[in-house]
């Protein structure tokens, strides 16, 4: 597998303002979200030298924001979840749930998890893009630098593996 450089100056320069949006729109916070854009850069650039050009460097600048943004939320959510105590997460609860329907629906999500979690990154960020970050199929087309129709084909596919997951 051949390697291809990286001009890491010029990926800032082109790409900043639209990564810091995409991951704004994602994480919801702009000091949360300029951390992650940095931390995007210092990713790319530990990382260069393992970029195959397999994907435009766009695209795998785009993709690494992606998953930092992701382990952004989980981290958000998670001191969130510290933060409450047994009383407030009783008074969440919906003592009235039927725990055969709460099984069923913790099942669903994870089959859900793990079969997202197969795909290949450029088709899991690409929809995770327009549904979890509220992008709309335009915006994620330009965000990710590919025709609206990938956007539109990628989100089919992942719908349609959904489908087949939950039958």
């Amino acid at each position: 597998m051949s390697h291809t450089a990286i001009d890491l100056d010029l990926l800032f320069r082109e790409h900043h303002h639209h990564l810091f949006k995409f991951v704004q729109r994602y994480v919801r916070n702009s000091e949360d979200a300029e951390d992650v854009v940095q931390n995007t850069f210092v990713e790319a650039s530990r990382c260069a030298d393992r970029f195959n050009g397999m994907s435009k460097p766009s695209t795998w600048l785009f993709g690494i924001a992606l998953n930092l943004a992701r382990n952004q939320v989980r981290r958000n959510c998670a001191s969130l979840c510290d933060a409450m105590d047994d009383e407030a997460i009783e008074e969440i609860a919906d003592l009235r749930a039927d725990p055969l329907s709460l099984l069923e629906n913790r099942q669903i999500v994870g089959k859900v998890q793990a079969m997202l979690e197969q795909l290949p990154a450029k088709i899991r960020s690409t929809f995770e893009a327009v549904l979890e970050g509220n992008c709309t199929y335009e915006e994620a087309a330009q965000e990710l630098q590919i025709p609206i129709g990938t956007v539109r084909s990628r989100v089919s596919r992942v719908r349609s593996s959904i489908r087949t997951v939950l039958g």
